[in-house]
């Protein structure tokens, strides 16, 4: 059995990053990528002003988008609606979201504390998912 990740690009002709924010309906795929070129497809979609990659399981035909991209990053999910700043696509423990440099190094530092409270090792859970995907 096969993972193939799909590329789907932006078509609606936006140039402003914030222009993405969840106003995008015209998509046209970019092509298909199968099992460990999940990188390939990430790194195409990387490349472009808008896009995500799409995976369905083999398994049950279960959809997921595992990566999104807007060039100048994506609206951070914890505070940008109220303060406007934008991230890369970035996994952490629990999910993949948009985050900005302060809401990465808060949230990073909040599981600093929690495994020194713990006894466990610190390590750097916030990744952004391109970068991840290359470790």
């Amino acid at each position: 059995m096969t993972w193939p990740y799909d590329l789907y690009i932006c078509d609606c002709g936006y140039e402003q990053p914030e222009d993405h924010d969840g106003s995008c309906g015209a998509w046209r795929h970019g092509g298909t990528w199968h099992d460990d070129g999940y990188r390939q497809a990430f790194q195409a979609a990387a490349r472009e002003g808008h896009a995500y990659v799409e995976s369905t399981s083999p398994h049950n035909g279960h959809k997921s988008v595992v990566f999104q991209h807007i060039e100048g990053g994506g609206l951070c999910e914890v505070c940008g609606p109220a303060t406007g700043r934008r991230g890369p696509y970035t996994r952490s423990p629990n999910s993949r979201q948009y985050l900005c440099d302060p809401c990465v190094r808060d949230l990073q530092g909040a599981l600093d504390d929690l495994h020194k409270s713990i006894g466990a090792y610190r390590s750097r859970e916030l990744w952004p998912v391109l970068e991840d995907s290359d470790r």
